[in-house]
């Protein structure tokens, strides 16, 4: 009997999710529950599994495809299952070539490992699919492998041609010497020629960093966006910071900056509530939002996650240091779970320690606002007609015009800012 198992909504909102890996192939026997692919939301790396057991009959397509909620991911035969390993498939063979009469065996001929989808475009494409190099699980070709063979073998072509066109512009017109010259000066910059498509790589858009692409673009070109700046004097929190890190330390608790900010911007909202908010398009309401989610923009090596604390104004900075730590470690593992990316009503987020001094952050959409927090730098301030010597932050706020103007906004950093030069008020915890 065949078995579709067909996509799911695993998330909110989800229409489709991009193929990242395929963890099997067509002609593998699977165990139910085994996983079979890992797939991109939009919100993280999901890893699936097949509901039933049987035999690999056909995939949804090669690494890179997007399928839609509600389309076959993966189709298995499930009176394929058997106990033990799978029949040898046409991809695994490796055919012996007979050697000549009074020769030493030749080696077996390699036969690429693809999907009858990659041999059919590489049919259609004239390349020998043998004799590309696959990058896929286990050496599987991929389409993606078939494009890369097609690009150099057109970039091979084309510098000959190159070069026997030089060649033939670099005719000596003079005497010897001049003709020494003329081509001595042509085959150097041939010799760039190589130089210059040794200095390309190209890497395809894929994944978390295309879906963040996806999100930014409709963020810019949905909202339109206005950034304040501003510098604050935070010498106390930089002080408070210090004393009471070295405690937390003793517990194995991490304490940043980021717990403090993160008290004086939901103090901020519970102030101006049309910064937690965001607009419904359909019916032209803004919706204010009465809980505090607060979103942390966490840099990966795989690209920028936004992990979520939910009802961040009914914690302490002790409880948001461990939270933040704990969420942090899971970004960097790729092991969040969609829950813990979801429903932010505001976002944070930071050019960190070593980062500049200002930025213009892009918003959250559909958030209507996101803080940006950047370097503190000791800096001479004047105060009282004195110049001393103060710890300076950097500050930012983007904001969607069609919703907030120019005027609250700068009252809404300023109130930020009074409590981040006031930190001892945020640890009386006062609501």
């Amino acid at each position: 009997m065949i078995y579709e198992f067909k996509l799911p909504d695993i998330g909110e909102g989800l229409h489709e999710a991009e193929i990242i890996r395929w963890l099997v192939r067509e002609g593998d026997v699977v165990n139910a529950d085994q996983p079979i692919a890992e797939i991109q939301t939009d919100k993280a790396m999901v890893e699936m599994t097949t509901p039933v057991a049987g035999k690999v009959v056909a995939l949804a397509g090669p690494e890179g495809a997007t399928v839609k909620v509600g389309e076959p991911l993966i189709v298995v035969g499930t009176e394929a299952a058997v106990a033990g390993e799978a029949a040898p498939t046409e991809d695994s063979v490796r055919e012996p070539v007979p050697a000549a009469r009074g020769e030493a065996p030749r080696p077996a001929r390699k036969r690429a490992i693809a999907a009858p989808s990659v041999r059919k475009r590489a049919r259609e494409l004239g390349v020998p699919i043998d004799e590309v190099e696959g990058t896929g699980e286990g050496g599987r070709v991929t389409l993606a492998d078939l494009e890369r063979y097609v690009r150099e073998r057109e970039a091979a072509a084309s510098a000959v041609a190159a070069r026997d066109e030089a060649k033939k512009d670099a005719l000596p017109t003079g005497g010897a010497a001049g003709g020494r010259q003329a081509s001595i000066a042509t085959w150097t910059s041939i010799a760039g020629l190589d130089a210059l498509f040794e200095e390309e790589e190209r890497v395809p858009l894929r994944g978390l960093r295309k879906k963040i692409a996806e999100k930014m673009v409709k963020s810019v070109y949905t909202a339109p966006h206005a950034t304040g700046m501003d510098e604050i004097d935070v010498t106390k929190l930089v002080e408070i910071r210090k004393s009471l890190a070295s405690e937390l330390a003793k517990e194995q608790i991490k304490l940043t900056y980021l717990p403090f900010i993160i008290k004086a911007v939901t103090r901020a909202l519970k102030e101006y509530p049309m910064f937690n908010a965001s607009l419904d398009e359909e019916t032209n309401e803004i919706v204010l939002k009465k809980r505090y989610h607060i979103g942390i923009a966490t840099a990966t090596k795989a690209g920028l996650l936004v992990p979520v604390i939910r009802d961040a104004d009914q914690k302490s900075i002790r409880e948001l240091a461990v939270e933040i730590a704990e969420l942090s470690e899971k970004a960097h593992r790729q092991a969040l779970r969609l829950e813990e990316l979801q429903g932010s009503t505001f976002t944070i987020t930071s050019t960190g320690a070593g980062g500049g001094w200002f930025a213009t952050p892009i918003i959250n959409y559909p958030e209507v606002a996101i803080f940006g927090a950047h370097a503190i730098k000791r800096k001479p301030v004047a105060i009282d007609d004195e110049i001393v010597i103060r710890d300076m932050m950097g500050i930012s706020l983007t904001f969607d015009h069609r919703v907030i103007d120019g005027e609250p906004a700068g009252r809404f950093m300023r109130t930020v800012a009074h409590y981040l030069s006031h930190p001892e008020v945020l640890l009386l915890d006062v609501r």
